[in-house]
């Protein structure tokens, strides 16, 4: 038994030692890690420093530094659009306490990746002896392509380099819209039969004095909505409130509350255009008036009124843009966007302007072979704002 645990011990002290003795593969990894120079990268255009992001946009010319620590540094760039100058550049860059001029080398844009392509890889291999140690380093980037200058160029140009931006931007407005009508809809077909309660001879104080309250309540909502534009009400409840806390979640609501005034009269001139025998032959059935509301009025005013809400919708699909000012990224927003990056306007609403189109006509398409299989006249009003 002694033996054993002797035999033991021995083992569990050699093992120890041989494990001091091997290299430590974590120190090694931070050693190599430690040999990472602080390299800067200059743009061309007011000496600005080139993080990873810029690398990987480059669209001007650039400068390495010549030194690191008074130790040359050598580059290779693997590109067959750059071209690295040798001749060593002056430049003088702006310090805490003044101006420090720095040796560089001259990285030229020798040629610009097709509008097609967009962009291009490139590789930059840094060598250099610091302390009598070789140090090797790579930077990866892109070029990228130069807006053309003509408008059939930058137009494609900017649908391709920006097409997951107006994708975005279009889901956005149809979102806003669809969810829009949708809520709007259900809202308006409360507001219309609000706007339907009339007294009879039946009703109690009570009860006409709470018919002439919701008709009231239903007029004056119907009138503030439909007479102030939907970019003073998105402002109003934004920046006046910043309902929900999110911009988008308010132009949602704003989008609703408006849409729902308009239908609410869309829906209260199909109730009304219904033939009054409907209500009579109801009532002689034994219905009583939510009844002969829910199961024989509304749905043959929703059948009638359809085109004219199908067009409501069409309308929000544009009216949407207006939400814009309260910074919601939906299509038009999103063009804007696109404008400041390049300065170039007619492309980029001329894009916004097709999609729109595409949108409205698209929406409109489906619309009517809906109306032809309800046997429906497509009716069309002016739009909501």
């Amino acid at each position: 038994m002694r033996q054993h645990l002797l035999k033991i011990i021995l083992f569990i002290i050699m093992f120890g030692i041989i494990v001091t003795l091997i290299p430590n593969n974590d120190a090694f990894a931070n050693d190599q890690e430690d040999q990472q120079l602080d390299i800067v990268f200059y743009s061309s255009y007011n000496y600005q420093t080139l993080s990873q992001d810029k690398l990987n946009n480059i669209n001007l010319d650039f400068y390495l530094p010549v030194y690191y620590e008074n130790n040359k540094i050598t580059y290779h760039i693997d590109s067959s659009y750059l071209a690295l100058n040798d001749t060593i550049e002056t430049i003088s860059l702006r310090t805490n306490d003044g101006y420090e001029n720095m040796d560089v080398y001259h990285v030229e844009i020798v040629k610009s990746p097709s509008i097609w392509k967009q962009k291009a890889d490139f590789e930059i291999t840094l060598n250099v002896t610091v302390d009598n140690l070789d140090i090797e380093q790579q930077y990866l980037g892109q070029v990228i392509s130069s807006i053309p200058d003509d408008f059939l160029g930058g137009t494609i140009y900017t649908i391709i380099k920006y097409s997951q931006m107006f994708l975005d931007g279009s889901l956005k407005t149809l979102g806003l819209a669809l969810t829009g009508t949708i809520a709007g809809f259900f809202l308006a077909l409360i507001l219309a039969s609000m706007r339907l309660l009339n007294t009879t001879n039946q009703d109690n104080k009570y009860s006409a004095l709470l018919k002439k309250g919701l008709n009231k309540i239903a007029g004056l909502y119907i009138t503030v909505f439909r007479g102030t534009p939907m970019i003073v009400q998105a402002s109003f409840f934004w920046y006046g409130f910043g309902l929900f806390g999110n911009p988008f979640y308010c132009g949602l609501f704003v989008v609703s509350i408006n849409t729902a005034a308009y239908i609410a009269e869309i829906i209260r001139g199909g109730i009304q255009s219904i033939d009054k025998g409907q209500t009579e032959a109801a009532y002689a059935l034994g219905m009583n008036h939510i009844q002969t509301m829910i199961y024989v009025i509304i749905p043959q005013a929703i059948k009638n009124a359809f085109p004219a809400i199908g067009n409501e919708f069409i309308v929000n699909i544009k009216d949407t843009a207006v939400l814009s000012v309260i910074g919601i990224f939906e299509l038009f927003n999103q063009g804007r966007k696109i404008t400041g990056m390049h300065y170039r306007q007619l492309e980029v609403y001329f894009i916004v302007a097709i999609i729109y189109l595409f949108l409205t006509y698209s929406v409109s398409t489906i619309l009517k072979k809906v109306e032809i299989r309800m046997d429906l006249l497509p009716l069309e009003i002016t739009s909501s704002n």
